[in-house]
């Protein structure tokens, strides 16, 4: 990004506004399947607790599965600094032994192939590629950060830059932009830590 613009505010909310929607949709997709506020407030019969939760706070934007084997939370945040945009993709983790090593060779595998493809949905941007749209470091492995925290769950976090040069025409399409995170920075950790994790729990 330019070292002597600023990334407008209004700009910032239209991106954080993104990864809210995306939680909500989520949250919303998956509902049927487990114990939620909103049926436990339809239904006072219901005594066990929450399944699924979702948090939109200054911490960023977070959903909960806490069913069975399913424990963790996966969260979304938006950091701006001057003329830089971070977008913060995250997993926590409970389970022990957890294979961060292979987490983040897959991830860099699926990474290292997708950001040269074009993104889709937008009639003014058909020759940008995701690379162009979401900046990762050369190595990237580097934008993959595991705090591993004793007696809390550890936290995945993965990193991309938001590039300044098509901001305006992708913040000016919200649901495409929406989908365009949700495809490419999210969906890919989802299913990549679901594999690692079902790969673990079978051993």
């Amino acid at each position: 990004m330019s070292g002597n613009r600023k990334i407008p505010t209004k700009t910032a909310e239209l991106i954080d506004g993104s990864l809210e929607a995306i939680i909500d949709q989520w949250y919303l997709s998956v509902s049927d399947y487990y114990i939620t506020s909103e049926k436990k407030t339809e239904n006072p019969d219901i005594q066990v607790p929450e399944e699924l939760k979702r948090f939109h706070d200054e911490t960023g934007h977070r959903i909960k599965f806490n069913k069975g084997d399913l424990d963790f939370t996966y969260g979304l945040n938006l950091m701006t600094e001057s003329d830089t945009c971070i977008l913060e993709v995250s997993v926590n983790n409970k389970v022990p032994n957890f294979n961060y090593g292979e987490l983040a060779q897959k991830l860099a595998a699926y990474y290292q192939s997708a950001r040269e493809k074009p993104i889709d949905g937008f009639k003014k941007l058909k020759m940008v590629r995701n690379c162009d749209v979401f900046d990762l470091q050369e190595d990237i492995q580097d934008c993959i950060e595991v705090e591993e925290r004793e007696g809390k769950a550890d936290i995945v976090r993965l990193s991309f830059g938001v590039q300044e040069e098509h901001l305006e025409e992708l913040v000016a399409d919200p649901p495409n932009f929406m989908e365009l995170i949700h495809q490419y920075c999210v969906a890919p950790l989802r299913r990549i830590y679901a594999e690692v994790f079902r790969k673990k729990r079978k051993k």
